[in-house]
């Protein structure tokens, strides 16, 4: 899914803070009580993410259709990123508004860099 973008300050996981771009939908991802959510920053004068770099994502599934997907995390201690498999979640689906969880939270995946 795509749609508007937002640039968003990623933390890699050895600390260093660099600025990437990411839709809005993402960068906005919650459950309906939000208790768990993403909290991306704005960037600022953090430089752009290498070459050869790949983010850390985490995947849910849609809980009406099965339909899995991902998203990005830029930062690995958020809520959304620490919260147990399982847990809801709000995905908005074809540009509709979402009024309740309608996803479940599974795997995550750690970054990856590689000399570019």
């Amino acid at each position: 899914m795509s749609g508007p973008t937002a640039e968003v300050v990623y933390t890699s996981d050895t600390g260093v803070a660099y600025c990437i771009r990411m839709p809005i939908w993402e960068r906005d991802l919650a459950d309906h009580a939000a208790a768990i959510g993403q909290g991306a920053a704005g960037c600022t004068t953090e430089p752009p993410l290498p070459k050869g770099f790949r983010r850390r994502k985490r995947y849910y599934v849609i809980t009406a259709t099965g339909r899995e997907g991902s998203f990005t995390v830029p930062d690995a201690t958020a809520t959304i990123n620490v919260a147990a498999n399982g847990h809801v979640l709000q995905v908005p689906l074809f540009n509709s508004a979402v009024v309740a969880n309608n996803a479940t939270l599974r795997g995550r995946t750690g970054e990856r860099a590689k000399a570019v």
